[in-house]
């Protein structure tokens, strides 16, 4: 009997032993940390509301304050007709499209409401509907129809891109300067920018962060915690596809030799690379909070596959409208590629794991 039970009592010393081991080995690397998900105990809505309020609310009046700096320079430009105040339009388009660029990967809530998206930026504009409408617009000359009617226009004609058109041709200056109505023109793109930005950003302050506090509520923008942050997580993953298919492989060809540097996104500000570091920085932002919702596993493989894609960018030579037409920055953009789509699937992944299913996508099928 004493043997039986001393027996019994090793056995159960060598079981809570391997049990402690087990424990530290977990925690070591990561695993019951409060840090890392688990995935029966993810508190959404802490993460639906820091999201919010750490990223895109802030985004949004950056956007606000960009466009705002926009609007008065263009006004000044068409006032004093000068290279200083060229200049500065210039500046305030490139801080607004920095803004821009890092808060375009929301494409949900206010910025779906009268095609505010496509306003701010057409693109890619396949059939060149900026250029023929652009042109249609400052040979008309119609003032009455500029100052009362602009609402009703193409949307192609309303936003950033159309702005870079006129800022970034060969003498800018000159046919602002003697053409008073194109500089109208200008100013009015402005102002729209500016107005949808003030939107955005006072009805995500307003509206959209209380539906996050309440994802519950009824008659809600969502059903509940789960499908809020669905809605952000896609955010995250899907502009990755856009940035992978749209701004690298469309502009990229087939083969080298085959690239067409008219189809990058900003090529007249030689700002397309600068688009992609910010599209890419959004998500080097967001990993902090994705540690509290994905394993400990996905994060760090996520963050690694990150820093590939970041390390290959740092490489690409800027302008890189210029670049892409060199055989070595072409073969460092396939790379760059082949990395996306690993960041892609790594991300999806990930958050399918702790129960998040984003499925169909505007862009499947395309």
């Amino acid at each position: 009997m004493k043997i039986l039970m001393s027996g019994v009592v090793k056995g159960n010393r060598n079981l809570r032993l391997v049990s402690v081991v087990i424990a530290m080995i977990l925690l070591l690397c990561g695993y019951g940390s409060s840090t890392w998900a688990n995935e029966t105990d993810i508190n959404w809505s802490a993460f639906n509301i820091k999201l919010v309020t750490q990223q895109i609310i802030p985004g949004y009046k950056a956007m606000s304050a960009a466009t705002d700096s926009l609007e008065q320079s263009s006004k000044q430009l068409c006032l004093l007709k000068d290279d200083a105040s060229l200049l500065a339009v210039k500046v305030a388009f490139h801080q607004s499209m920095d803004a821009w660029q890092s808060i375009q990967y929301v494409n949900f809530g206010p910025i779906e409401y009268a095609m505010r998206s496509a306003s701010l930026q057409f693109w890619p504009d396949k059939k060149n509907h900026i250029g023929k409408q652009l042109n249609q617009l400052v040979s008309s000359k119609d003032t009455a129809r500029l100052a009362q009617k602009f609402d009703g226009m193409s949307v192609s004609i309303k936003g950033l891109p159309a702005i870079e058109r006129l800022l970034y041709t060969a003498d800018s200056l000159t046919e602002l300067s003697q053409d008073p109505y194109r500089c109208q023109v200008l100013q009015r793109i402005s102002q729209n920018a500016s107005e949808i930005s003030h939107a955005l950003s006072s009805e995500w302050q307003n509206f959209m962060l209380a539906q996050f506090e309440d994802a519950s509520g009824i008659d809600g923008f969502f059903e509940d915690e789960i499908d809020a942050a669905t809605a952000l997580l896609k955010t995250i993953v899907e502009p990755i596809e856009i940035v992978r298919d749209l701004k690298l492989k469309r502009p990229l060809g087939s083969q080298f030799g085959k690239q067409k540097f008219k189809r990058l996104e900003s090529w007249r500000s030689q700002r397309s690379l600068r688009n992609i570091r910010l599209n890419i920085k959004v998500i080097e932002n967001s990993l902090p909070l994705l540690n509290s919702v994905l394993t400990y596993g996905d994060a760090n493989r996520i963050a690694k596959q990150l820093a590939k894609v970041t390390t290959l960018i740092d490489q690409i030579p800027s302008p890189l409208e210029q670049s892409i037409q060199t055989e070595s920055a072409y073969e460092v953009l396939i790379q760059l590629v082949t990395q996306l789509n690993l960041l892609h699937k790594n991300l999806e992944q990930g958050v399918s794991k702790v129960g998040i299913h984003l499925g169909f996508n505007s862009r499947d099928g395309d």
